[in-house]
């Protein structure tokens, strides 16, 4: 069936010719992949007025931390990708950037022939992979697509534009999984291949010192390198809760949420930060005073569980039921 012209906007999808500068940051705010589709036919006059606007844009408050920070990683890489020296060259180099933005959020799997090829394709581009290192180095958040970008220049200019992301993630293990995933794009150069064993051998130290893994070695359960449990238990009157463990996801010991009932939003048992509700010990103290508060009762005999078996299980669930 025919789609209609308001069923588009509402998708975030406008034609060009509709775009001015406040629907641009509108589209932009939402989604990079469909600012790209929206922006990349635009006229010089709307280019130029965008990029006058991008650094202010940048710099006003956001929602949240975060956002401020994309909103200068989107900032940053624009005005460094684009030439306006002449009208020919500010439309061609706007065309390329956006497009590259569009790659930045493309939804191909990681590792895929497709995501591969879109990315060479940036990362074949000096001056994208330039407005790449610039965005990296000025914020503190951007996709890990535009770090793969660099991690397949491999110079030793993208290593130092990544090493930020690096030092970071060392401070917060959360974040040593998803630069680790940078190896499957990266060139093999001297520099680029320097930072990514740091990255792993950091990595492999958080999973050794993992406090899941130190609570399967306490509870008899440790059959190998990694250990890891899900297990979702429901309750009464649409409760329930839904809990995960694993010794190699570096960050929060647990991730998983309670579910409060119908009319309730889901209390989260982990944050964005990597921190957690509790200490990993304390989290069935945790699920017992939920159960209390929420006057329900959880039902273990029936839980479905994931990766773990038979008495092994039986043993977990009698620890988290406490």
């Amino acid at each position: 069936m025919a789609t209609t012209r308001e069923q588009r906007r509402t998708w975030g999808l406008y034609p060009s010719q509709d775009v001015d500068v406040s629907t641009a940051f509108e589209l932009l705010e939402w989604s990079w992949y469909r600012f790209a589709r929206s922006t990349e036919a635009l006229d010089a006059a709307v280019v130029r007025a965008l990029l006058g606007d991008l650094e202010g844009w940048a710099r006003d408050s956001a929602k949240t931390a975060r956002d401020t920070e994309r909103r200068k990683a989107a900032s940053i890489f624009l005005r460094a990708a684009v030439d306006d020296a002449t009208e020919v060259t500010l439309l061609a180099t706007w065309r390329a950037a956006v497009n590259a933005l569009k790659v930045f959020e493309s939804q191909y799997a990681w590792g895929s022939k497709e995501k591969a090829a879109k990315l060479s394709a940036v990362g074949a581009q000096a001056r994208l992979v330039e407005a790449s290192r610039a965005a990296a180095v000025g914020s503190t958040v951007v996709p890990l697509e535009l770090l793969a970008v660099l991690a397949i220049d491999g110079s030793e200019a993208s290593a130092d534009a990544l090493l930020p992301h690096v030092e970071r993630a060392f401070a917060d293990e959360a974040r040593l999984e998803p630069l680790s995933r940078l190896g499957r794009y990266a060139a093999k150069t001297k520099a680029m291949t320097s930072l990514l064993e740091l990255i792993e051998r950091r990595l492999d130290a958080a999973r050794t010192a993992s406090p899941v893994m130190a609570l399967a070695k306490s509870l008899g359960l440790a059959s190998g390198p990694r250990f890891r449990v899900e297990v979702r238990v429901s309750g009464d009157e649409n409760t329930g809760f839904w809990v995960s463990l694993d010794s190699q996801r570096p960050g929060a010991a647990f991730r998983g949420w309670v579910q409060a009932g119908a009319r309730s939003r889901d209390r989260m048992l982990h944050l964005d930060d990597g921190s957690t509700v509790c200490a990993l010990a304390e989290l069935p103290g945790y699920l017992r005073r939920a159960a209390e508060e929420l006057n329900t009762s959880w039902r273990f005999a029936t839980a479905t569980t994931q990766h773990l078996r038979g008495p092994r299980l039986q043993k977990f669930l009698a620890w988290l039921a406490g």
